[in-house]
């Protein structure tokens, strides 16, 4: 008896040859299975086309346009500063706190955010970042820093929302005021998130100081976020805030 082996178009056959007689068997495995994926492909793709989605298109292109801080006007050129810090400032005394000591060498620091209104070598800031340090107890911070509008014809109208309010327990009382002078014009408190002003007007040549009180029972940090919302519109509250959940 022998045996031998060889391939016809992609299966196996084995051919046995007794002496007394010839047995062929053919193993039809490799071939049965590249037919099985074969059809397997065919059908997944006959299935990929019955099922495709038909998609009616639209679309939004956009051009923004970004003019230069020294020509903001209306609600662009507001922002907050410092009359101390910018001495001869067409604006009302306001943030004459600014550096303020508050206990042995500790003091106000300030850091001013981007320009985003100038004039007559005079600057307003889209932000600041206020680091106030205190101690156990209860503290009232006075005009650390001003808020105002400069070059216009017409009010804007001013709301202030808390974004983000004091969590940690150690703050059992946290108020930003602003007031014109002596007139307070909103008091906001610092631990109801969402917490928002009144509608505040306010015309062009004007500004307000910030005040901050804070009771503390323990030592540790805190931190807050005011967001500030200006419009040329009257009537219409701002819903939320960039960057917090509820917001735009």
């Amino acid at each position: 008896m022998y045996y031998y082996f060889y391939l016809i178009h992609g299966y196996t056959r084995i051919t046995l040859h007794p002496y007394t007689q010839i047995k062929e068997i053919t193993i039809w495995v490799k071939y049965m299975e590249r037919k099985i994926l074969l059809l397997t492909i065919a059908l997944i793709t006959i299935l990929a086309v019955v099922n495709a989605t038909v998609y009616a298109y639209r679309w939004i292109q956009g051009t923004v346009t970004i003019a230069p801080p020294d020509q903001a006007t209306g609600a662009a050129c507001t922002g907050f500063y410092s009359s101390v810090d910018q001495r001869g400032i067409d604006l009302p005394p306001a943030g004459t706190n600014f550096n303020a000591p508050t206990y042995g060498t500790n003091q106000i620091i300030i850091t001013p955010g981007r320009i985003v209104c100038t004039w007559n070598g005079y600057e307003l800031y889209e932000s600041i970042e206020v680091i106030i340090p205190v101690t156990v107890g209860s503290w009232y911070i006075q005009d650390f820093y001003g808020f105002g509008y400069y070059n216009g014809t017409n009010p804007v109208y001013v709301y202030f929302r808390v974004d983000e309010a004091i969590s940690n327990p150690i703050i059992s009382r946290a108020i930003l005021r602003i007031r014109s002078g002596e007139r307070v014009l909103a008091e906001l408190n610092l631990l109801e998130a969402g917490a928002i002003s009144p509608q505040l007007t306010l015309n062009p040549g004007g500004g307000w100081q910030l005040d901050l009180f804070i009771d503390a029972s323990g030592a540790g940090s805190v931190t807050f976020k005011v967001g500030v919302y200006v419009t040329q519109e009257a009537g219409e509250m701002p819903v939320g805030a960039p960057g917090v959940s509820s917001g735009f």
